[in-house]
């Protein structure tokens, strides 16, 4: 139908324009002197004559009368009782169309024609840039799998209905995206980078308006063994279920700040792994935090119930406050970090609020971490040796390697600072692998040298044992070091024994049938039952030294260390008492029948040049008699 509009406006303006010609045909008609004109006049008379209307189609003549002559017609322009006067009709119609009037006329409706036909012409342009338009709009609505109901009415309704519909898709997805960027995929809590973001637009509000702020940093206790015990996916599940309790935690204390844009919880978040923190904006009373802390550890420590599985664990939570502790968001969580490590040596399951005391142990513990990687690249470690003899003569039954670290600004490092670093960040693992072969290095010489009845003891870490094939790799380093079997014995703490796998105790019962000992290393701290004592393959029992520094003072410990010499008799194991530092705590050992001594009473551990002395030189002759030395106790 919009195609036959502009013939439509065309038509009317051509019937405009014929009604202007008719009137102004009209006017020429009134003007003319009819004795002075230069149009053809002529009359007729009225008895020969026959008027006839113009036909109702020609718009020009319409309502003139008109004379039809052979030669040419004739339009009447006055009349008289008996004749006609009249007028060239062509004439007439030339001189209406060249009149200054029409000349106007004539302008006018062209410029509106052509007006209307630039219009016309503009509005397909219009219509096929809408339809274009639609056309890409139901392709990226096809693109993005989105169903609009079209709308007949009109293309630019139906291009407006789609770029709402695209408008509500990018804003959905825009959403989505912001959240996804920012959400932990296992909790949908906020990830550690939204977090940090958060807490730091949050520090410069509270800043302006002089608030204090707190961070509580939230590490799981035991979800390793969760893991390693039923799988990642019982893992991934305690996961989510400890995200849903902390966030009942934030509701009940009123603490949830829900972010406008994508709806997710802000002082809440998943820091990675097993970790988790909250964020307290505003602590204004004096025991909010610590009531928040203490609410987090009850909820964590009920059960998790996961199908037909009851599994308890429990939190260790690091507290830190703004602007006490730290005045940065990654200082603050760093601090509350640090809180949280004591509370897990403190004993897990508590929480503990950072102090300055922390920081410096941190900072300590970092130092340390660094040097020790230099010093064990560059093995800037030796070996002293302790002796442990036999009660009765004194002769030299073992000899404990024991690794010694002098700083060059430190000076000596204590073996209890150093150790725990190293077995953390597995640099136990190259150290122990010198450890061993010098151990076994310096015991072959020794052996060589007479020293047949004497072995080198060990101390080998839970770490290596989970890293290492342990027969391989002692057999490894007797094989290099040309040491027997019989001659290496190997220290393992009692705590280690008890995380042992059975691959572990199959690879050390395998090391005992080639001949080397095995003992088991602090006795009494670690908690075994008799009956695991009784399964594990061990040699030697070394009673730890609090049970020997306690035994003249209480009488349960007395009685308990004789109860562990008596197993020891019973079980075919021999028994060394460690920490022997005092002659009443040597003759109380020696009454309850230990075989074996070591402690400053004896010896304090010396350098392999000071035991070559002792043993080789002065006592040559019974050395290689004896395969062993009695120990010369000063």
């Amino acid at each position: 139908m919009n195609k036959f509009k502009p013939l439509g406006n065309l038509l009317l303006i051509l019937i405009l324009f014929c009604f202007c010609l008719n009137i102004e045909l009209t006017n020429q008609i009134n003007r003319i002197n009819l004795f002075n004109s230069s149009v053809d006049i002529r009359r007729f008379e009225i008895i020969d004559t026959k008027l006839e209307m113009a036909p109702w189609y020609n718009p020009i003549l319409n309502g003139h009368y008109i004379i039809h002559q052979p030669t040419a017609d004739f339009l009447l322009v006055k009349s008289t009782d008996s004749e006609f006067i009249a007028a060239d009709a062509n004439k007439l119609i030339l001189m209406t169309l060249t009149s200054p009037i029409n000349f106007i006329i004539v302008c006018i409706v062209l410029f509106g024609f052509f007006s209307l036909l630039c219009k016309e012409r503009k509005k397909a342009s219009y219509h096929k840039k809408i339809a274009q338009l639609n056309t890409n709009a139901n392709e990226l609505l096809n693109a993005f799998n989105l169903q609009v109901e079209p709308d007949n009415s009109s293309g630019l309704s139906n291009l407006s209905h789609s770029i709402n519909s695209l408008n509500i898709h990018v804003a959905t997805y825009l959403k989505q995206t912001q959240t996804s960027i920012c959400q932990d995929k296992l909790t949908l809590l906020i990830d550690r980078h939204a977090y940090i973001e958060h807490i730091d637009r949050q520090i410069n509000f509270t800043d302006k308006e002089n608030l204090k702020c707190a961070l509580l940093f939230i590490d799981l206790d035991g979800f390793k063994q969760v893991n390693d015990s039923f799988g990642h996916s019982f893992g991934d599940e305690i996961l989510v279920q400890v995200a849903t309790r902390l966030a009942n935690v934030l509701r009940h204390h009123k603490l949830s700040n829900i972010n406008g844009a994508n709806q997710l919880e802000q002082n809440l978040s998943r820091l990675g792994g097993d970790e988790f923190s909250i964020f307290i904006e505003s602590v204004d009373t004096e025991n909010k935090v610590i009531d928040i802390a203490k609410h987090v550890l009850s909820e964590l420590e009920k059960d998790f119930v996961l199908g037909n599985k009851i599994v308890k664990i429990s939190a260790s939570i690091g507290i830190a406050a703004y602007p006490e502790s730290a005045s940065t968001p990654q200082a603050l969580l760093q601090l509350a970090d640090v809180a949280m490590y004591r509370a897990k040596s403190d004993g897990k399951g508590i929480f503990k609020v950072y102090s300055p005391e922390m920081g410096n142990k941190m900072r300590r513990y970092h130092y340390l971490l660094e040097e020790l990687r230099l010093a064990v690249a560059c093995k800037d470690f030796y070996l002293s040796f302790q002796p442990i003899v036999h009660v009765e003569d004194c002769m030299i039954e073992y000899f404990e390697a024991l690794t010694r670290w002098d700083h060059p600004i430190e000076g000596m490092i204590a073996p209890s600072e150093f150790i725990p670093i190293a077995e953390e960040s597995n640099l136990i693992l190259e150290l122990g692998d010198w450890i061993m072969y010098e151990s076994c290095r310096q015991m072959a010489a020794w052996h060589n040298a007479g020293m047949r009845k004497v072995k080198i003891s060990v101390n080998v870490s839970g770490v290596q044992l989970k890293h290492r094939s342990i027969f391989e790799w002692v057999m490894k380093n007797l094989k290099n070091t040309g040491l027997p079997s019989h001659s290496l014995m190997l220290e393992i703490t009692e705590s280690t024994f008890i995380k042992a796998s059975k691959g572990m105790i199959e690879e050390l019962e395998r090391l005992r049938e080639h001949g080397v000992t095995i003992a088991i290393d602090d006795f009494g701290t670690g908690f075994s039952s008799l009956s695991t004592l009784a399964d594990l393959p061990i040699d030697v029992i070394k009673i730890d030294r609090s049970f020997i520094s306690q035994a003249d003072k209480s009488q349960k410990y007395n009685d308990i260390l004789n109860i562990i010499s008596e197993l020891g008799q019973k079980l075919g194991l021999k028994i060394v008492a460690e920490g022997v530092e005092e002659i009443e705590q040597f003759e109380l050992v020696k009454r309850m029948g230990v075989s074996s001594v070591q402690g400053y009473l004896v010896s304090r551990p010396e350098s392999s040049a000071n035991v070559g002395n002792k043993v080789l030189r002065k006592n040559t002759g019974n050395l290689f008699a004896a395969g062993t030395s009695a120990w010369e106790i000063t």
